[in-house]
């Protein structure tokens, strides 16, 4: 690939990132139309990179795109999540495994140097903070683990539990992000036993908040 073509690759995952988390935090509801176009005068990037950041936000069940109507932000059913956690729990304590057993030393340090930041982050109640370090622990952990497969099927699960997670996150979940850290701290060690240990530790925690919002949901809706 040419300088031009890893430019806009580069540009197509900012504009993913940046839209992901414009409806992560609210910014774009469920239901919002979205035009290419005012999305690239917002976020002072060119049409490509948008449209290309739509497609995988589609692939990601974050947009639908409907022929003749338009792009819209999808709506978030909590019920659904119990049955991506179905899906979830394994190939993630898959990545955990592979990644404490495959990681080389410089990602270790990288693991450890994330466990220490996501304390930091939770203990100070940034919300931002924790949203940015969960994405980066996923990207690393998933390119430690070496397993494309793991990669594709994980990437739209992640996606969804992370929108739902922080959409419904007043303050930083104390429990689960420390529980998330020693799992990120367990890779960084390489003790393989003891991150899958963590890893569903942590998935345990994830469960029961979804379980608490739901009937919160249920209760006032």
């Amino acid at each position: 690939m040419g300088f031009a073509g890893e430019a806009s690759s580069t540009l197509a995952v900012e504009a993913y990132r940046r839209l992901e988390e414009m409806i992560i935090l609210g910014e774009l509801r469920p239901g919002t139309r979205l035009s290419e176009q005012t999305l690239a005068q917002a976020l002072a990037l060119g049409r490509t990179p948008i449209r290309e950041a739509l497609q995988r936000l589609r692939e990601n069940n974050l947009v639908d795109i409907l022929p003749r109507s338009g792009v819209f932000v999808t709506d978030v059913d909590f019920r659904d999540q119990f049955l991506l956690m179905e899906v979830r729990r394994p190939l993630e304590c898959q990545v955990a495994v592979r990644a404490a057993r495959l990681a080389s030393s410089e990602d270790r340090a990288r693991f450890m140097e994330m466990a220490q930041r996501m304390r930091a982050v939770v203990d100070a109640g940034d919300k931002v903070g924790l949203m940015n370090v969960d994405r980066s622990f996923k990207d690393l952990s998933l390119r430690v683990a070496r397993n494309k497969f793991l990669t594709a099927a994980l990437a739209p699960i992640q996606a969804n539990s992370r929108r739902v997670y922080f959409m419904h996150l007043e303050a930083t979940n104390i429990p689960i992000g420390h529980a998330h850290a020693d799992a990120i701290e367990a890779i960084g060690r390489g003790d393989v036993d003891r991150s899958l240990e963590a890893a569903t530790k942590f998935l345990d925690e994830m469960e029961s908040f979804l379980r608490r919002r739901l009937a919160n949901s249920l209760v006032f809706s």
